[in-house]
């Protein structure tokens, strides 16, 4: 019984020690900017990583004199 407590502890010892894959990509925090003839206005931001922050990072939609886009810091 004692040994599979300590193989178990170990287990989570090692578990603990592997970084998620949110370490090993690079993240940033987006900001939704809607630019309306030069007035901008700023949403909520968010964290993006890896794929998801280059699709973000990429996205700009232009509609008539209205431009919206993430800026990503």
């Amino acid at each position: 019984m004692r040994n599979l407590l300590r193989r178990i502890g170990v287990l989570l010892f090692l578990a603990a020690l592997i970084p998620s894959c949110e370490l090993l990509e690079d993240c940033k925090s987006c900001t939704l900017v809607t630019d309306t003839s030069g007035v901008k206005t700023y949403g909520s931001s968010a964290t993006y990583c890896g794929t998801q922050l280059a699709l973000k990072e990429a996205e700009n939609v232009t509609i008539g004199g209205t431009t919206t886009y993430y800026d990503c810091q």
